[in-house]
């Protein structure tokens, strides 16, 4: 007789199904599909991508599967979240309501010299017979039911193929349902309002938690613009990252003896490897504890404290920074977190700083092994742990070494 605990981990296996592309833009319209919006931006995708994608469904080629995540609502109406196929969902929905036109053939590597029919055409402009193709191609869907606590690594395993989402894209998703903290971190990071997924996020935020985007001051929202704008880095959540990479920075010791503590870590139901995702993973799964526990102890931010305490100060960080010469690569966006996070910490404000010490500060983001060591601190080459001597708890350590050195 095998043992009770002895079953599978998901109660019942995922199903798959084939539908029409007219009949799943259909029920996308209704709201039977939905894109959850804790999602990464539905814009990611450049016109010739898009192209490409359309090209293979009016020539009946293969595309990935769609992965749906099923749950009922209140009415008994099924309703399914996309956790994979996004962008080809809000590409296909588009190309059919004539919201773009394909590429010219010299912008896309076409494979067939029918190709003439269609490049550089709307949905309405192709013949009947692509239309027809088009409305009628069969998409694969795979359902999965019943995930519970296994829904962060089955999400995190169907997006290791193809265009995955980032670390960041995955704990937003996961820790964002039901948490107004997790939701602040996406709004912070969203450096371009207009975006239309940037407007679907902002206002469910407004309407769900009363919280609007965050960014006040001009001079600052054009430097997070700048800092962002038109960067390979910035697909994905790669921005809110930087923000909760201050967080951390301006919290490390506090979720460092939370990562330590193996109670309480089963308390918010989440498991750590040492390595820096799994960490960051940790914070915002504590965030979220907080927000439906919030008679229990704050280890790291509360919500009022992160929007009304802790954000201005980033937001003037990252104003001061902009007027200190020459523009920051966007690649060092960690070593400006863990400074803002630091500076907040120690409690110093950017007004503090004189131009000489701000000018010591731009120099360490720009190179900082060389500067560190002329400040005599170590400053540690972390290989993607959290702990040891060299690992980023350290290195978040002696950035709060680095702001105290240069303003002493």
């Amino acid at each position: 007789m095998e043992a009770a605990d002895v079953k599978p981990l998901i109660p019942e296996s995922s199903t798959s199904e084939s539908s029409r592309v007219d009949s799943v833009l259909q029920d996308y319209r209704d709201g039977t599909i939905q894109i959850p919006d804790y999602q990464r931006d539905s814009d990611q995708w450049d016109d010739t991508t898009k192209s490409l994608l359309v090209e293979s469904v009016i020539n009946n080629l293969s595309i990935p599967a769609f992965f749906f995540e099923v749950a009922v609502d209140p009415s008994g109406i099924e309703r399914n979240q996309v956790i994979d196929g996004q962008q080809r969902l809000t590409t296909l929905a588009a190309f059919y309501s004539n919201k773009f036109r394909l590429v010219g053939s010299n912008d896309a590597a076409y494979i067939t010299p029918n190709s003439v029919h269609y490049a550089g055409k709307t949905f309405d402009e192709l013949p009947n017979v692509y239309k027809q193709s088009f409305a009628k191609y069969r998409l694969a869907i795979i359902k999965l039911r019943d995930l519970k606590d296994m829904r962060l690594e089955v999400f995190r395993r169907i997006n290791q193929g193809g265009t995955p989402l980032s670390g960041q894209d995955i704990r937003l998703a996961y820790y964002g349902d039901r948490s107004p903290s997790v939701t602040f971190l996406r709004l912070a990071g969203i450096y371009d309002a207009n975006r239309e997924a940037a407007r679907r996020f902002i206002e469910t935020a407004r309407t769900k938690y009363g919280i609007d985007h965050p960014w006040r001051q001009p001079l600052s929202l054009q430097a997070w613009q700048d800092l962002w704008h038109d960067k390979e880095l910035a697909r994905g959540q790669t921005a809110s990252e930087m923000f909760l990479w201050s967080v951390m920075a301006a919290k490390y010791s506090e979720l460092d003896s939370l990562l330590q503590n193996q109670d309480a870590l089963r308390k918010i139901n989440v498991s750590y490897n040492r390595e820096i995702d799994g960490a960051m993973d940790v914070a915002c799964a504590q965030l979220q504890y907080q927000d439906a526990h919030p008679d229990s102890p704050r280890l790291l931010f509360g919500r009022e404290e992160i929007e009304q305490a802790y954000f201005p100060h980033f937001e003037q960080w990252i104003g001061r920074l902009a007027t200190m010469g020459p523009s920051l690569d966007v690649r060092k966006y960690r070593t400006i977190a863990s400074l803002i996070g630091a500076s907040f910490k120690h409690g110093i404000r950017s007004a503090e700083l004189s131009k000489d010490e701000w000018g010591l500060m731009v120099e360490f983001i720009r190179r900082p092994t060389e500067k560190a060591a002329e400040l005599n601190v170590e400053w540690p080459q972390s290989k993607g742990r959290w702990d040891g001597a060299k690992g980023y708890r350290a290195q978040l350590e002696r950035a709060g070494d680095v702001v105290q050195r240069i303003l002493a």
